[in-house]
């Protein structure tokens, strides 16, 4: 009895596995699909020099603990409307920014498409007062864009530039070549023209 209720158990399933048949692919590459360093080499050539921005905050610190801002690039501070941009320096530079980088948001204000900016400067002038300290600091960085085109290109096109300008001065110099002898040969004909009338108002002229 049981095999009997066993038998066409089996042959349902395998009738139901035969007619949802599905296939799927895996393929694996086990090559490299990118190197393993890219580097660029970019000279000052490739740059545009944009312009200088200085960037300055001026803070209070009491006890050596406690900090209250209170200008930035010239401006009293709101610590609930501010506006804060973020540049990544390396180094030192990056250390010693501090509260400058509530200031960094001129740079990119001044000069929206630049690409590379360069610390030039750092100033911090300390004022002492009692149980604090004023601190005013700025900063200068060089701002910079990189070119549209190459230098070797832009010196192509100066060349191509050059000798476009020549060729159209050489055909100007045609063109007045041209009216030159244009004009000498209506003067010789004007010339020749007043001769002529002469000599025939000579030869009209009646004689007593």
């Amino acid at each position: 009895m049981k095999q009997r209720i066993f038998i066409p158990i089996l042959l349902f399933m395998a009738v139901l596995g035969t007619s949802c048949v599905s296939q799927h692919n895996v393929e694996r590459n086990y090559s490299e699909f990118k190197p393993d360093q890219v580097r660029l080499y970019m000279t000052m050539a490739d740059y545009q020099y944009l312009g200088d921005v200085t960037v300055d905050v001026e803070y209070t610190t009491y006890l050596g603990i406690f900090r209250k801002i209170r200008m930035v690039n010239g401006e009293p501070y709101d610590p609930r409307f501010y506006h804060e941009t973020h540049i990544g320096f390396r180094g030192n530079v990056s250390r010693q920014l501090g509260l400058l980088k509530k200031a960094l948001y001129k740079v990119t204000d001044t000069y929206p498409n630049a690409d590379y900016i360069m610390p030039a400067s750092f100033n911090d002038v300390v004022e002492h007062m009692n149980a604090g300290r004023i601190h005013k600091r700025s900063m200068v960085v060089k701002v910079y864009a990189v070119n549209k085109v190459s230098a070797a290109e832009t010196e192509k096109q100066h060349e191509q530039a050059i000798q476009a300008a020549a060729s159209q001065n050489a055909a100007l110099q045609q063109q007045v070549n041209a009216l030159r002898a244009e004009l000498q040969s209506t003067k010789e004909e004007l010339e020749k023209a007043q001769l002529d009338a002469r000599i025939n108002a000579q030869k009209n002229k009646p004689r007593r």
